[in-house]
């Protein structure tokens, strides 16, 4: 353990002096209503500030948490469609708890009442085309890792990067998830060497929910962002059971326990507990390549929260996450081989720990100073046959930020701040295969990055939102960025609503991390031009129209139309196709570009039913350019152009029996042509892969059984020469289909004390 902490005293330091998380007054309570006598839960529930419209959305016990943050008002609406809302009046000055009980404004069948969270809901309060996850969307499938989270989301894609490291890559918008910025409750996270595998370590009983934000979002971040952001909201321990278990086993010899805890040690003070340790030993070759479908691995991860909560308006949220990482892939103890047999060895080791502390400034009711601080160290060690890549990853991110409003009028807020990102790699990498013969190659790479930000918010009234932001930051690699950013909602009728937004974005790439695929194949790397490669650069565009269409008996269904268009001034391209045996990495010469357009529908036909439907259109191109100077515009490979679902969920009076079946519909993708830019290229088949799931639950007990990819559909042949592994030609990246085949798995879920 000593290189986790080598030398790392001095980010510790810097990261216990300061803290972050805006200051807010602590609000959380549970929502009711009157079933047959009885008071029950009232899941799904709108809970938010009129005029500025924040809100959450109540929990399957109908448990909410919300803050109030700087121009909020002193007001918090309680509604629910068929119910009389309730307007609850807040102190301003403690954390408070409330009990709400909603009445029916009108005498409904009981076909019309609805208290079921949907698993998808489409928010009509932030200025963001905002997609979220609920727990019970987590829960509608086994949802082992947040790389399993968006099987019922159309607007996310995730895929295996090659066929032997068990690696997921993750779209949204038509391109790499790397283009999104991932943030774990507003911080940075997934970031350089955990990029690929880090998708996979984010337990789904750790979660709460999953928000997924189309095009540009707040400066307030970071410049990131290119498509969107994916904030994932963490089981909170003032707000969750003492207590909770997770089991869960398949038929391919997965097996997985989590656990998660929380207890009040003081008046303001909680911590929370949350451990997971999965392990994969069996070997799979469902297609007789001699080749594993899956590598064998082991994973543990801890990770441990401490919430202070004053009364005096000071908040402080203390992280601190552990993980280890194993993965061996490669050919089967059974496969014929001759000399040494192909293998894959994969270690990842990650600590984090993190600060977020808030509290009010001055005598402006709402006027506070928020500061995060995060420092991560990530090691990671891979050999894929021949070639070896590694190294060890240490980064220290802040960000300090004034929220304010002007005179005294909440419609006019503003934010101010400044941000800092220190990253530092130290990465090797070799190719020992006798055709490439490259030695080891250091990889170092040092950034600081200081930088200021300013956004401003206009809403006037709960109808209309306007935010502008704009920030500097100055790269000492790459200079000065301006990043501006700009969002926009308005309700055109109460059943009508209009998003827009444009802005800009930068990431500096790190290609071989990033398309770790490409080590699974014998191809020569053209690592020389890495240190040539410029920053990332694109401006993102795009809007959304959000329709409630009144149906039957009060009943609404819910319409969704968005485009999104994105455009590079510069990308790192990554170029498969000059020469079927090489990897070569340069600076855009021409366009690229990515547009999407998606339809996302739900309706609730009657009480405990519902059905969600989407679909998704791509078209993402990229400009190569060959040895002579020649460009070729061709779509962007592996990356299908359409992507269809349905899902259908029925729930029982009090959610006893829950039926869940998903069906998706994976359209074509261009393969990687082999003969060069001119020659005729093949595309994948599309193809459907099915889900289902049967839930029984309890008051303290549920337990689930459900099967994946039922129709057993694999792509055939994944891998290119799988009888020469080391030869010129051998090639496992080339993956756009299932590797692994029907799995059936069954788990249980137990919770221990009552909700906090």
């Amino acid at each position: 353990m000593e290189l986790f902490f080598k030398s790392q005293y001095i980010f510790l330091l810097l990261l216990f002096l300061s803290g972050g998380n805006l200051y807010a007054q602590h609000i959380h309570g549970h929502v009711f209503h009157e079933e047959n006598g009885e008071l029950t839960a009232l899941e799904g529930a709108n809970i938010f500030f009129p005029k500025t419209g924040k809100g959450v959305i109540s929990g399957a016990d109908g448990s909410f948490a919300i803050h109030r943050q700087a121009g909020d008002p002193l007001q918090l609406v309680v509604s629910f469609v068929g119910y009389i809302s309730d307007t609850l009046v807040l102190a301003g000055d403690k954390s408070e708890h409330f009990g709400v009980i909603l009445k029916k404004s009108i005498q409904l069948s009981e076909t019309v009442v609805t208290g079921y969270q949907t698993g998808t809901i489409m928010s009509t309060l932030t200025p963001l085309k905002t997609e979220s996850i609920t727990k019970a969307g987590l829960q509608k499938l086994a949802c082992c890792n947040l790389s399993e989270s968006f099987e019922n989301s159309a607007s996310v894609t995730v895929g295996f990067t090659d066929a032997v490291s068990g690696a997921k890559q993750v779209q949204l918008l038509g391109l790499s998830g790397i283009y999104s910025q991932t943030m774990a409750e507003n911080i940075p996270t997934l970031r350089g060497l955990a990029s690929t595998y880090g998708w996979s370590y984010t337990p789904g009983s750790w979660m709460e929910s999953i928000h997924i934000s189309k095009g540009a979002s707040s400066v307030v971040n970071g410049y990131e962002s290119v498509t969107g952001q994916v904030n994932l909201e963490m089981k909170k321990p003032n707000d969750t059971e003492p207590l909770f278990f997770n089991f869960y086993a398949d038929h391919a010899g997965r097996y997985e326990a989590n656990a998660t805890a929380a207890a009040q040690i003081a008046k303001d003070l909680w911590t929370g507990l949350l451990l997971h340790a999965s392990t994969e030993s069996q070997e799979h070759d469902g297609n007789g390549d001699g080749f594993m479908d899956q590598p064998k691995s082991k994973l543990f991860n801890a990770y441990n929260r401490w919430f202070y909560l004053g009364e005096n308006g000071i908040q402080s949220r203390t992280g601190i996450k552990f993980l280890y990482e194993t993965r061996e892939g490669g050919q089967t103890s059974h496969a014929v081989h001759t000399g040494d047999p192909y293998k894959t060895n994969i270690g990842n080791k990650n600590f984090t720990v993190e600060n977020k502390t808030g509290f009010p400034v001055g005598t402006k009711e709402g006027q506070t100073l928020g500061i995060i601080n995060s420092f991560t160290r990530h090691e990671q060690n891979s050999a894929f046959g021949r070639k070896n890549f590694g190294g060890a990853q240490n980064s220290f991110y802040s960000n300090w930020l004034f929220t304010s409003h002007i005179g005294e009028q909440t419609a006019h807020k503003y934010t101010v701040g400044a941000s800092f990102l220190y990253d530092d790699y130290s990465t090797q990498f070799e190719d020992l295969l006798p055709f490439n013969n490259t030695s080891p190659v250091d990889l170092n790479r040092t950034e600081i990055v200081p930088g200021a930000f300013a956004e401003y918010t206009y809403s006037p009234s709960e109808k209309f939102t306007f935010i502008l932001g704009m920030r500097g930051d100055y790269n000492s690699r790459y200079g000065w960025l301006v990043t501006p950013r700009t969002n926009l909602k308005y309700n055109v009728t109460e059943n009508i609503i209009l998003r827009a937004s444009a802005g800009r974005g930068f990431r500096t790439p790190n290609v071989i991390a990033e398309n770790i695929g490409l080590l699974a194949s014998s191809r020569k790397f053209d690592v020389s031009a890495i240190d040539t490669l410029d920053i990332e650069s694109a401006w993102n565009y795009g809007g959304n129209i959000a329709f409630s269409i009144p149906v039957w008996d009060e009943r609404k269904l819910s319409l969704s139309v968005d485009y999104f268009h994105t455009e590079f001034e510069n990308q790192a391209v990554v170029d498969m196709e000059r020469n079927r045996n090489s990897v070569f990495f340069y600076n855009l010469q021409g366009s690229s570009f990515a547009d999407v357009m998606q339809i996302d529908l739900s309706l609730t036909p009657f009480k405990g039913f519902d059905v969600y439907t989407a679909f998704r259109y791509n078209n993402t191109q990229v400009t190569y350019t060959d040895e002579n100077g020649v460009n070729y515009q061709k779509e962007k490979p592996l990356s299908s152009r359409y992507r269809g679902l349905v899902n259908l969920s029925y729930a029982t009076n009090f959610k006893r029996w829950v039926f869940d079946v998903t069906a998706q519909i994976n359209g074509p993708s261009r393969i990687p042509g082999l003969g060069g830019y001119t020659s005729e290229f093949e595309e994948s088949p599309a193809f459907p892969i099915y889900f289902a799931q049967v839930t029984k639950n309890s008051k303290r007990f549920d337990v689930y059984l459900g099967v994946e990819n039922m129709l057993d559909y694999k792509q055939q042949n994944p891998i290119l020469n799988p009888d020469l592994p080391f030869s010129k030609d051998f090639d496992s990246s080339l993956i756009w289909g299932p590797l692994m085949g029907r799995k059936f798995y069954v788990g249980m879920r137990l919770r221990i004390g009552e909700l906090k």
